[in-house]
């Protein structure tokens, strides 16, 4: 984590990642989560196989263990000296202190590498170093040529309904008896926390997305803006979840390739997204829409503001933004098969009736809503994107 991060979770006493694996077949299940993401990105495990890793961020160290289990020496950047002695414990407890290279309490932007490493990992906390371009520039310090970076970030139109839920929250407590806390966001979301397989109780999710002051608008990353970030650095797009590239390009393998092409063609890619992202629902334009492009911004820029403050006039104008979306999918303007269109229309009218409710500031309404619609229960959107470069 950055300081900024970890000052906040250190206000909180808690490490945020920490699991207690405590036998290998804990460990086991972790590892197969893992892989099932890098089967996703086209990175075969076999890359890290006597390799030398870097990982900004590692916390107590889950996702070290398993680079080091896969065959990896890992360095780790780790300002929170706390975290240090559980990310010990866990090379200890598995054998596997050998792959342990090195822990450093450095931050991101501190770090002077004294090599250049194979593998960079910077998961989660990476959107809030501002600005972009300089932990672009580190990353690129930090690697050998050729070499890859795997970065986890918010994304802008992804994160929508957190920033729905965080302003529902905050609507809660305008209008209603409630002094907050975990108590109010129980009463709100439990039935949605409860729809989904987690290990974890909902205090934790409260601290990481509710009151987290990093979830919000300002620190997230528009993935287009990061691939011109990445490009101008010296890299290039290698994979992304969700993906940025077009599957359904057609192109001679031995044709010549051209990074500054390949690059703008994956930000069409990336506009074309937008409504998919938001409504994590496949809802692709034919063609990158300046306009759609536009009132997506407005829509995230308008719930961001609602969690500062109250504006029946800007509620009304998102519900009259999400009109217009709405008979853009009902004029079939999208790829998208004829459950996802219709699943599309439903999402967003769902998001017109929250808009209405917090607009009007009917708080008994609003807590029904939450608790009881099934379209808001199952919405959770895709605020976590994973991007994978190499270095040119």
């Amino acid at each position: 984590m950055t300081e900024k991060m970890y000052e906040y979770y250190a206000k909180q006493d808690v490490q945020p990642t920490y699991a207690d694996f405590s036998s290998d077949a804990e460990l086991s299940r972790y590892a197969q989560l893992r892989k099932n993401v890098f089967f996703r990105l086209s990175l075969p495990l076999a890359l890290f196989q006597g390799k030398e890793v870097l990982e900004f961020g590692p916390d107590t160290g889950e996702n070290s263990i398993v680079f080091a289990q896969w065959g990896a020496r890992v360095t780790l950047v780790e300002p929170n000296a706390e975290a240090h002695p559980y990310i010990r414990q866990y090379f200890s407890r598995f054998s596997l202190e050998s792959n342990l290279t090195e822990i450093v309490t450095k931050s991101v932007l501190d770090f002077e590498p004294a090599r250049q490493y194979d593998f960079v990992d910077a998961e989660g906390f990476i959107y809030t170093v501002q600005p972009t371009s300089a932990w672009v520039s580190k990353l690129h310090e930090c690697l050998k040529p050729d070499g890859i970076a795997l970065v986890t970030y918010v994304e802008k139109y992804g994160s929508f309904m957190e920033l729905l839920l965080k302003a529902i929250y905050q609507t809660a407590l305008r209008h209603g008896q409630s002094e907050g806390g975990i108590e109010t966001a129980r009463h709100l979301f439990l039935p949605k926390w409860n729809s989904i397989a987690h290990t974890r109780k909902i205090e934790s999710w409260f601290m990481d997305v509710i009151q987290n002051p990093f979830v919000r608008m300002k620190y997230f990353i528009d993935p287009a803006q990061l691939l011109r970030e990445m490009h101008a650095g010296h890299f290039r797009l290698y994979s992304a979840w969700p993906n940025y590239k077009d599957v359904l390009a057609m192109n001679w393998i031995k044709g010549e390739y051209r990074a500054g092409d390949d690059n703008e063609a994956a930000i069409a890619y990336i506009e074309q997204s937008r409504l998919s992202h938001v409504l994590s629902t496949q809802c692709l334009l034919p063609a990158p829409s300046p306009t759609i492009s536009n009132q997506l911004a407005e829509l995230v820029g308008i719930v961001d503001g609602l969690i500062d403050n109250a504006s029946e006039t800007n509620c009304l104008r998102a519900v009259a933004i999400l009109d217009e979306l709405i008979a853009f999918l009902d004029a079939g303007n999208i790829i998208a098969s004829p459950e996802d269109a219709a699943k599309a229309r439903t999402i967003l009218t769902m998001i017109k009736t929250a808009m209405t409710l917090m607009g009007q500031g009917k708080v008994a309404e609003l807590t029904t809503f939450c608790r009881e619609d099934s379209v808001f229960i199952a919405t959770w959107g895709m605020p976590n994107h994973h991007g994978v470069f190499q270095k040119l």
